[in-house]
């Protein structure tokens, strides 16, 4: 059921804009002023918005801009009501974000016939913007292995990066590799090596204790960690759980020069204030290769 937020300062005119909503079939909320229609926006975003332009305190021109700012992306219509008849303020109102603009006395097939208009539009909105969702999770999703790829991971990378400069905190990696995967493509051919794959992605993806941490399948047989708020010790404790939760998962690997179940190497590194996030990477990369040098299944920084 669609959600109208009615923003005016008289509770009359909030009375007869419900009353004539009513053929809409809609729920109501009701705002007696700009400043609680933000509040109101903020608890619940509606999905039409009907507001008067003269109200005390924040007038509807400057709710509207106010409401856009904290909406951003996220668009919900907004209809003006109002006596003003000037064009200029036809003008002004839709330049601050407006969509329609309709003058008082307000006949009700009017409202209801913009209102409903303004609906169907804001569903299409609403079904774009969930299509373009799956687009994107598509467009970041390893389908094989069901965790983030590497273009989710850059991506990622990339925003917890400005993040962490702004706050001045840690951020780690973990990049691992399975280790003599190639030697268990050709002993156990490339359909169980996809299945390993899978299996060590989901392996590492309960070892991950925080919401905010994010496992990704960089390529091959290769996975990166991101550890926001994570310096470098912890995060060597987080590639130490991996090793161990690889052990007891123990998936068999009897050509490997490891063990005989399926293991991987960590390399572990922490964002210095001088690094690009490319930098990060290849830090870990450095580390990686020594785990690798170190007799591997295990975790070097």
């Amino acid at each position: 059921m669609p959600l109208v937020l009615v923003v005016d300062d008289s509770q009359t005119q909030r009375a007869i804009i419900s009353e004539y909503l009513k053929p809409l079939g809609c729920d109501v909320v009701l705002a007696a002023s700009g400043e609680e229609a933000l509040i109101k926006v903020s608890e619940q975003v509606p999905d039409l918005i009907i507001m008067d332009v003269e109200m005390p305190g924040l007038n509807g021109f400057e709710s509207c801009k106010a409401i856009r700012g904290f909406l951003q992306d996220n668009w919900v219509p907004i209809v003006y009501l109002t006596g003003r008849t000037d064009p200029a303020d036809l003008v002004e109102g839709l330049n601050v974000g407006g969509d329609a603009y309709i003058t008082k006395p307000v006949h009700q097939d009017v409202l209801v016939a913009i209102s409903k208009a303004m609906l169907r539009v804001s569903s299409v909105q609403s079904e774009l913007l969930k299509a373009n969702k799956k687009l994107d999770e598509v467009a970041h999703f390893d389908a094989l292995t069901q965790v983030m790829n590497r273009r989710g991971y850059e991506d990622m990378l990339d925003r917890l990066w400005k993040d962490h400069d702004r706050r001045n905190t840690p951020l780690s990696i973990l990049l691992m590799d399975i280790d003599f995967f190639k030697k268990y493509n050709d002993g156990y051919g490339h359909i169980k090596g996809d299945e390993c794959l899978r299996e060590v992605a989901q392996v590492l993806k309960k070892e991950l204790k925080r919401p905010i941490d994010v496992l990704a399948r960089y390529g091959g047989e290769e996975f990166v960690v991101l550890l926001p708020d994570t310096d470098l010790e912890g995060a060597k404790l987080v590639g130490s759980r991996f090793i161990q939760a690889m052990a007891k998962a123990n998936i068999p690997h009897e050509f490997s020069d490891a063990e005989s179940h399926v293991t991987v190497s960590i390399g572990a590194a922490q964002k210095q204030s001088d690094q690009a996030p490319t930098d990060l990477l290849q830090t870990a990369d450095k580390a990686l290769y020594k785990a690798k040098e170190a007799g591997r299944n295990q975790v070097i920084a």
